[in-house]
């Protein structure tokens, strides 16, 4: 697995794995919760290395919400990358919630090592709103849409690092599709490549998607039909929503889509 390091986040890993030709951004990006969580939640220092990265994401991609691998290495048959497309809502309810045949997710994880491991805890996961007035209290992942000049859109689970300047910095898995343009001088001629970006900056009041079907959907059209404005404002919430059917987006650019999602261990006391 291929990773670059030490790159400039404060509250997530330095590491970033590159997904390569694999749709596994949804597992990476709860991977990253999940560590960020074991430490900050349960005071939780693995040094015996049995909780790396790789080890937690190898956990959730085999046992806990079974996919495959490929592409990590890889170039994969399209039927496979296919089959690693995750729900973000489906993974979070694997990890936090037991069932009536098997133990959770976060459970399953824990049990890795037999020692040391974290403490016993329980996991929950929740929904907020992302918006202009989005006030940050630890890492979510979060939805990023990005529109190709074909007309084609696709979808990308990134992890929010922090607000800074009024701005989302959010850390991306997807090397190879995640391009910035950089100038390089060199021998009087100005020279203009494509290097992967790891680290993307989206405003807090730049606008966000609105999937179709959604509530938020409704929200653009409701604004759109009362004001021509694509701003919704309830008093607390206020963004500006873009959607592809409304013709209202830009090319080659990414938006947040609004659901977010954190994810918190509460240690168990015991008595």
């Amino acid at each position: 697995m291929t990773k670059c390091v030490n790159l400039d986040f404060q509250n997530l890993t330095k590491n970033v794995l590159d997904q390569k030709w694999s749709n596994l951004c949804v597992p990476i990006s709860v991977t990253t919760l999940l560590r960020f969580a074991m430490k900050n939640d349960l005071a939780f220092v693995d040094f015996t290395h049995y909780y790396t990265f790789d080890k937690i994401l190898t956990n959730l991609t085999m046992r806990i919400y079974p996919r495959s691998l490929a592409g990590l290495n890889l170039n994969p048959k399209k039927v496979e990358s296919q089959f690693q497309t995750n729900d973000i809502e489906t993974l979070l309810e694997r990890i936090c919630k037991k069932t009536y045949l098997r133990k959770s997710g976060w459970e399953i994880v824990r049990e890795q090592s037999s020692f040391p491991k974290p403490a016993e805890s329980t996991c929950e996961y929740k929904k907020v709103t992302l918006n202009q007035n989005y006030v940050f209290s630890r890492p979510l992942t979060v939805t990023g849409a990005y529109l190709f000049s074909t007309g084609e859109i696709v979808f990308h689970q990134m992890t929010l690092d922090r607000i800074e300047n009024n701005t989302f910095i959010l850390q991306s898995t997807d090397f190879n599709h995640s391009p910035v343009s950089v100038f390089i001088y060199f021998s009087y001629l100005f020279k203009i490549f494509k290097k992967p970006k790891k680290e993307i900056r989206i405003g807090l009041t730049n606008p966000y998607y609105a999937p179709f079907y959604s509530r938020y959907f409704k929200m653009l059209c409701d604004s759109l039909n009362q004001t021509g404005r694509n701003f919704y404002d309830d008093g607390t919430i206020q963004m500006q929503l873009v959607s592809e059917i409304a013709n209202n987006m830009h090319y080659d650019l990414w938006y947040l889509l609004p659901d977010a999602y954190s994810l918190q261990l509460k240690k168990i006391k015991i008595l």
